[in-house]
């Protein structure tokens, strides 16, 4: 699958996911609210870019945060755009790819991105690119899942069907520190912490991932009904306990200023 072809499936199943998103979005939302509640005392904004807005869980946490600040929101998925546009109409929306946006003159106080930096190919150019976006003294705010994402479901798809699961590319946390640095910007802070939301069983796991939109990586075929049996047995019996089936997020929370 070509990048071109898969960014549009990206684009295509998020649009399509966008009336049932937030209701599903059940680590993402508590994911936004603690990268605001990160932003330092003190710091009140003008100007802001959501960087992969989606129906606008961000967007809503710093409005409520900082009411007079005027935000822009880029995200692939249209009907995801329409959603926030029709929410905020003082606000300014973007259907577009956010790995092609012009980052650069310093227009921004804040440029902040909450579940969506591991859906980019080029991470680390990306991350350059917008903080070239920040003027002097201005924020680099992410919230992002890391490596040790997934891992159950990681799991359960070797032992049941013998191959990795074809899923997104969770980098370390040190990486998103790395290119932070690199890009010129003073990390103040990079925790990481669990997040694991726990679902009747591997079926109803598996189908949050469709409530949200999420498409994994380009190149693995469908999985057969017969496969989905040996994938779901395999995590039930693997990870199910008393609260129910896991799914765990590693979520690193960075701010660093430019």
């Amino acid at each position: 699958m070509s990048a071109q072809l898969a960014k549009s499936a990206i684009g295509a199943n998020f649009s399509a996911a966008a009336a049932t998103y937030d209701g599903w979005a059940v680590v993402q939302a508590p994911a936004a609210q603690k990268l605001v509640d990160s932003l330092p005392a003190g710091f009140a904004p003008r100007t802001v870019l959501d960087v992969g807005c989606g129906t606008g869980s961000l967007t809503r946490r710093l409005t409520d945060r900082f009411p007079g600040t005027r935000i822009a929101g880029v995200d692939l998925a249209p009907a995801m755009v329409d959603t926030c546009r029709a929410a905020w109409p003082r606000h300014y929306f973007l259907c577009g790819d956010a790995e092609d946006f012009d980052a650069e003159g310093n227009a921004f106080d804040l440029v902040a991105s909450s579940f969506a930096f591991q859906w980019f190919a080029d991470k680390k150019g990306t991350l350059a690119r917008f903080s070239l976006a920040l003027v002097p003294g201005g924020i680099l705010a992410l919230a992002v899942p890391v490596a040790g994402t997934l891992y159950e479901l990681s799991e359960a798809h070797e032992a049941a069907l013998g191959r990795p699961l074809a899923a997104l590319d969770y980098p370390p946390a040190a990486d998103y520190v790395a290119w932070a640095e690199t890009a010129g910007l003073a990390v103040v802070d990079a925790p990481v912490r669990p997040m694991i939301v726990h679902y009747p069983d591997a079926l109803a796991a598996l189908k949050s991932f469709k409530g949200i939109g999420a498409v994994f990586k380009g190149g693995a075929k469908p999985l057969t009904p017969r496969e989905v049996n040996r994938l779901t047995r395999t995590y039930d019996e693997r990870f199910r306990g008393e609260h129910g089936v896991p799914v765990t997020y590693q979520v690193l929370t960075l701010i660093a200023h430019s």
